[in-house]
C-alpha cells in the first residue's frame, strides 16, 4: 500500500532532515515510528500525503501511495489519496478541523453518507456523543481529547485504507490517552485499516502497532517487530529512549530523599471558581512550603489549569484567597504588588507562546533581569549569561528566536525568565506534556536540581504520572473541581484511598505492558 525509497528531504542550506529514507507498509499492517523531537518524525509523516513543510524541500527518492508517487501526483490525485486511500490527523487537533463548522458540517465535509444518522453513527464508532446537541457544537466548545475524536470521526467518514497518525496522544491525560488508543486499536482492527503511528509515545506504540521504526536525525537506526524493539534494544540510542521513559515503580523506588522544608510560603484558602454556570473549583486548599513540591493531579477539565491560573491571578475566583508569605494577595494579578508578581511566576504548558516570537531569548530574559533589578546594560548582559547557564542554554543561544529552539529550551528559556524576575514559587503548568521522553526528563532534573538548590517551592500541575514520582513531594488530586486526596506521593500512589486516583493510576501502563511482555 505504501512504499518509500531512498527519500532525503533538505532544508534550505541543503542539510538532510530524512536521509535516505526507505519503508514499506502493507495493506492492514500497523507501524510505528518513533524518536525523539527533531528527528524527522513529523516530516515523514506529511510525505506520506504529498506534503512538505516550509523551509524544507524533496531532494530525492519517491513516496509511492496506491501506485501513485503523491510527491509529484497532481494535485486532484493528492486530493484523492488523502480522502479514500491514506488520511492524515495532525498533533494539533483543532489545526484538522474548522472553527467556524458545527460538528454536523466537520463530518460532513468527507462523508459519502451525509444524513444525520450516518453522521451521529460516525460519532459514537469514536466514543463522541450521537445526539444532536453534540451535533450543534463547535470545536472550541469541545475538550482535547473530544477534539482528537471529532478529527479522527472526520476522516474515517471518507472510508480510507489507511491512516497516518501524528502524536494522537501529546498533551491528554492517563485516562483520555488510555480511550483514544482503545478506539484507535479497535478501529484499526474492525476495519482492517494500515496504519502509520509518529510518536514518542513508546508505551502506545507497544500498545497499537506490530513493527517499530526507531529515526534518529533523519536515519534509521532501528527497526523490526515492536515487542522484540522494546524489550531486546539493538542500538544504544533505542536503549537510550527507553530509559528516558519513566516507569512508575522503578521511579518511586528510586525517590531520591526529600529536601529539608522551609516555611510556608504559598497558601490557598477556599478557592471556588464558577464558569458557565457550574462550579469548576470548589473550595480548593493547599499549602506549600520553601523546598517542597507539590504535584496537583487529574484528568482533563478537572480545574487543574483554573486552579493555577487563579494562584497566579490571570483568573479571577469568586471566592477564597491566595498568601504569600503570610502577604494576602490581590486576586487579579494587575492589582498586585510588583514585588509579589515577582515571587510568583507561572511557566506555561506552551512556553513559546509567551515569548515574543521577534525578540531573541536572550533580550526577552535580559529585559526581566533589568526590570527586577535596576541594573546597566553590562551587568544585565552578564546575569543573563549566568541565569542561561544555570538553566543550561549555551550562551549562542542568546541570539536565537524563540521559533529556532526546540521545545525544551524553549521551556528552560521561561524558566530562566522566571528565575530573572526573582521568584521563589514556580507553578509548572503541564510544561512536559508536549516534549518526547528524553527532553522531559532533562527539563525536570534541571527543575529538581534547581529547587534543591535554591529553595523554591513549585506547584507541579500534571497528569503525567511519572513527573510526580520523579519530581514531588506531595501529591493533590483534583476531580470534579474538589480536592479528593492528598498526602506524600509514597501514600497516594502505594495506597490510593479515592477512586479517582485508583483510575489515575491504572490508566499508566509501563512500555513493557503494553507490549505484553511477561
Amino acid at each position: 500500500m505504501i512504499e518509500i525509497s531512498g527519500l532525503r528531504v533538505e532544508d534550505t542550506a541543503g542539510r538532510a532532515v530524512l536521509e535516505n529514507l526507505s519503508l514499506r507498509v502493507a495493506e492492514g499492517e500497523r507501524v510505528a515510528v518513533v524518536g525523539e523531537s527533531g528527528a524527522g518524525k513529523t516530516t515523514l509523516a506529511m510525505a506520506l500525503v504529498g506534503a512538505v513543510r516550509r523551509g524544507l524541500r524533496v531532494a530525492g527518492g519517491t513516496v509511492v501511495v496506491d501506485g501513485h508517487d503523491v510527491l509529484t501526483a497532481s494535485g486532484a490525485e493528492v486530493r484523492r489519496v488523502r480522502r479514500r486511500v491514506l488520511a492524515y490527523l495532525p498533533q494539533d487537533p483543532p489545526s484538522a478541523l474548522s472553527p467556524t463548522l458545527r460538528v454536523r458540517a466537520q463530518i460532513r465535509e468527507l462523508a459519502a453518507d451525509r444524513s444525520d444518522a450516518a453522521v451521529s453513527r460516525g460519532l459514537v464508532e469514536v466514543g463522541l456523543p450521537g445526539d444532536r446537541a453534540f451535533l450543534r457544537r463547535y470545536p472550541h466548545q469541545l475538550s482535547g481529547g473530544q477534539q482528537q475524536r471529532l478529527a479522527l470521526a472526520r476522516l474515517l467518514a471518507g472510508d480510507p485504507r489507511g491512516l497516518v497518525l501524528d502524536e494522537p496522544t501529546t498533551g491528554l491525560d492517563g485516562l483520555v490517552r488510555k480511550q483514544v488508543l482503545d478506539q484507535l486499536d479497535r478501529l484499526s482492527a474492525d476495519r482492517g485499516l494500515a496504519v502509520v503511528l509518529v510518536t514518542h509515545d513508546l508505551a502506545a506504540a507497544a500498545r497499537m502497532t506490530d513493527r517499530l521504526i526507531v529515526l534518529r536525525g533523519g536515519v534509521v537506526v532501528e527497526q523490526g517487530p515492536t515487542a522484540q524493539v522494546l524489550t531486546r534494544p539493538a542500538a544504544a540510542y533505542t536503549r537510550d529512549l527507553l530509559a528516558a521513559v519513566p516507569d512508575l515503580p522503578a521511579e518511586m523506588r528510586r525517590r531520591a530523599a526529600t529536601p529539608q522544608r522551609g516555611a510556608e510560603v504559598l497558601t490557598v484558602s477556599g478557592l471556588t471558581v464558577p464558569r458557565g454556570g457550574r462550579v469548576v473549583l470548589d473550595d480548593v486548599s493547599l499549602r506549600l512550603r520553601a523546598g517542597e513540591a507539590l504535584a496537583l493531579l487529574g484528568t482533563s477539565g478537572c480545574g487543574k489549569t483554573t486552579l493555577a491560573r487563579a494562584v497566579v491571578g490571570t483568573l479571577r475566583p469568586s471566592s477564597g484567597r491566595v498568601t504569600l508569605s503570610g502577604e494576602v494577595l490581590e486576586p487579579t494579578l494587575g492589582r498586585r504588588p510588583v514585588h509579589q508578581r515577582r515571587r510568583l511566576q507561572l511557566i506555561p504548558q506552551d512556553s513559546g507562546g509567551s515569548l515574543n516570537p521577534r525578540r531573541p531569548v536572550g533580550a526577552a530574559i535580559g529585559r526581566v533581569v533589568r526590570l527586577a533589578g535596576g541594573m546597566t546594560a553590562e551587568a544585565a548582559a552578564a546575569e543573563t549569561r549566568r541565569l542561561m547557564g544555570l538553566v543550561g542554554l549555551p550562551g549562542e543561544l542568546a541570539s536565537r528566536l524563540p521559533r529556532e529552539l526546540s521545545g525544551g529550551q524553549r521551556q528552560r528559556v521561561a524558566i530562566a525568565r522566571a528565575l530573572a524576575a526573582g521568584a521563589d514559587v514556580l507553578v509548572c503548568d503541564e510544561i512536559t506534556s508536549s516534549l518526547d521522553a528524553q527532553v522531559a526528563a532533562s527539563v525536570l532534573a534541571l527543575l529538581d536540581s534547581l529547587r534543591r538548590t535554591l529553595g523554591l517551592a513549585v506547584l507541579i500541575v500534571t497528569h503525567d504520572l511519572g513527573v510526580i514520582a520523579r519530581n514531588a513531594d506531595r501529591v493533590a488530586v483534583l476531580s470534579g473541581g474538589r480536592i479528593v486526596e492528598e498526602g506524600s506521593v509514597e501514600q497516594v500512589f502505594g495506597n490510593p484511598r479515592h477512586e479517582a486516583s485508583r483510575m489515575l493510576l491504572d490508566a499508566a501502563r509501563p512500555v513493557t505492558a503494553a507490549a505484553d511482555v511477561p
